[in-house]
């Protein structure tokens, strides 16, 4: 009797280390990528990207070709989410050295962790100075495991500044989305159980 109730017990530790893992990975949600907006310095970089949307699925791929070595750059993050139409309230506004978010993994955990999620898509700069050469991004879906679970229903905005010192802009790129609570696991958890 004692062996059959370690093994129920066993098995039912080995059923929950499991699948919590994979039930915690869902989200109630899905990023959908809307559209983008950009303006790049052509004497120092050449910008091309290509968003797409299929059946619910955004994927955005880029091609970035430098045209010179940069030895350093500021990198300024704003997110907002729409209040009104039109209207986007920020939430996040940080500026940030893109050598040292490269070279200290604890400069700063947020977009860190988003800058990880993009090196696993493409093959990006990893190291500065960034030397001339060309860049892709890949079919970049947005990891919604980065993302808190309790991110309203809405619109938002994602906006990034590239700069070299003494404000010479390099990249200027805003993606406009929506965070889409229909698509998400909770939807398919009630349509499934009925």
């Amino acid at each position: 009797m004692r062996e059959v109730f370690t093994q129920r017990c066993f098995a039912l530790g080995f059923a929950l280390a499991v699948l919590i893992p994979m039930t915690g990975a869902w989200r109630s949600f899905k990023v959908i990528l809307t559209d983008v907006t950009f303006e790049a310095n052509n004497k120092i970089v050449n910008l091309t990207v290509d968003l797409q949307n299929d059946a619910g699925d955004s994927k955005l791929s880029l091609d970035i070709k430098l045209f010179e070595d940069i030895e350093d750059a500021q990198l300024t993050v704003d997110v907002g989410l729409e209040t009104d139409k039109g209207n986007f309230s920020t939430l996040i506004n940080r500026t940030l050295s893109l050598c040292k978010l490269m070279k200290q993994r604890n400069s700063d955990p947020l977009v860190r962790n988003i800058y990880e999620d993009l090196l696993k898509h493409g093959n990006l700069f990893k190291e500065c100075p960034i030397r001339r050469g060309t860049f892709s991004l890949t079919h970049y879906k947005v990891d919604e495991e980065l993302l808190p679970s309790f991110l309203p229903e809405t619109k938002f905005r994602f906006g990034l500044l590239v700069t070299r010192p003494k404000n010479e802009r390099i990249i200027k790129a805003v993606i406009y989305g929506r965070i889409d609570k229909s698509k998400g696991f909770d939807n398919l958890k009630r349509f499934s159980m009925g």
